[in-house]
């Protein structure tokens, strides 16, 4: 597997884990850890597409 690819999923993962505990603070844990994790997904696929043709 790409680099690019494993960055991007642990990026992911640990947006998940933010979110999540972050969300139980405001008891609403699902939705927190689903949206940063949604918003975090939008970066890592911008900044691949931008970084595509720099080599």
């Amino acid at each position: 597997m790409n680099m690019k690819t494993i960055g991007s999923a642990v990026v992911i993962i640990l947006a998940a884990i933010i979110g999540l505990l972050l969300g139980a603070a405001m008891n609403d844990g699902l939705s927190g850890s689903i949206l940063l994790a949604v918003i975090a997904g939008f970066v890592c696929v911008i900044y691949t597409i931008e970084n595509s043709g720099k080599k």
